[in-house]
């Protein structure tokens, strides 16, 4: 694997998981969290496909994992590879940036697809909160107003 980041995911899922293909510590952190499930296999596979096939640029993103303290802002919207594709156990939320400055242009132009990120987010039922111009997407949470 050449993504570092995506290795040193599949490291930490690795060593988390118990006979049973689900990390034991990862179901008590949810429990003692009070967060519930909100994502599954075939709506994780739907936004992924969705953020290569459907948008006119793959948007930028940060992820937060249930059981890491911080996001990694490194993470930029390689969505084919990337960890959400291993199907979001871990994956507490997604903010997406959909917005990019196209600097490849004589005059810099901000390129925006919200709106079409929307549509997707409504249409595949993905659980997500939009403020501030980015959007939230929900793995696991509580106590979260969704805005579809």
């Amino acid at each position: 694997m050449n993504n570092p980041h995506l290795s040193r995911d599949m490291l930490i899922l690795a060593s988390l998981m118990d006979k049973d293909g689900f990390s034991k510590k990862l179901r008590e952190t949810l429990s003692d969290r009070g967060l519930a499930s909100h994502m599954n296999d075939t709506k994780w596979d739907a936004l992924c496909s969705a953020m290569n096939n459907e948008l006119p640029f793959p948007p930028s993103y940060q992820e937060k994992w249930v059981m890491e303290d911080e996001p990694f802002p490194e993470t930029l919207g390689d969505w084919g590879i990337s960890p959400e594709s291993l199907k979001g156990l871990h994956v507490e939320w997604i903010r997406i940036i959909p917005k990019y400055v196209d600097d490849r242009r004589p005059e810099t132009e901000l390129q925006d697809c919200s709106e079409q990120l929307r549509l997707v987010l409504k249409r595949l039922r993905i659980p997500f909160v939009e403020k501030d111009g980015f959007f939230t997407v929900y793995g696991h949470a509580s106590g979260i107003h969704f805005d579809n």
